[in-house]
């Protein structure tokens, strides 16, 4: 006996009254709208009840079914908790792969700078910096005569002390 869905959703009757118990493979993955692949498939997976060689219970099957369709109903979107790590990880891949082309975007904008060319322009500021320092002495002591050559020498060294001192991270 073939059962059609539409008929056993509109009958006043209460679900499992006038069904049979078992149903054969073809009559089940019918009334889901499967192929039989897919019911086997789902067997394996204890998701419809298997009762015997190509027959299935119907009401627990059913049950079973529309629990699992819930299931993933309510997951779509989402990564699952543990089981679906391919999902997770093609979903961080493809955040990271926006991020990476948003940074791009934003470099090619002069929005942002790379890190090599601010290190370029630091060095290029400090090589300046030691440069002026290190010319302070000779300079001082040009503008004051009653320094002597051992009061400039003197001053040369504590200068280059202190650079020695913040290039070695001593303060």
């Amino acid at each position: 006996m073939e059962y059609d869905l539409t008929d056993l959703l509109s009958s006043d009757d209460p679900p499992a009254a006038g069904l049979p118990q078992t149903v054969h493979e073809s009559q089940l993955a019918g009334l889901l709208g499967i192929s039989r692949q897919r019911l086997a498939d789902l067997a394996r997976s204890e998701i419809v009840i298997k009762t015997g060689r190509a027959e299935y219970d119907l009401p627990a099957s059913i049950k079973a079914y529309c629990a699992h369709l819930r299931l993933h109903a309510g997951r779509a979107g989402r990564p699952s908790e543990g089981g679906d790590v391919l999902k997770a990880e093609r979903l961080r891949l493809t955040k990271a792969q926006a991020e990476a082309q948003e940074a791009k975007n934003r470099l090619a904008a002069g929005e942002m700078v790379s890190a090599a060319a601010v290190n370029r322009e630091w060095q290029t500021i400090l090589r300046d910096i030691r440069a002026a320092v290190l010319a302070v002495p000779s300079r001082y002591g040009a503008t004051m005569p009653h320094l002597t050559a051992n009061d400039v020498a003197a001053l040369d060294r504590e200068i280059r002390a202190a650079l020695e001192g913040l290039a070695n991270g001593n303060a």
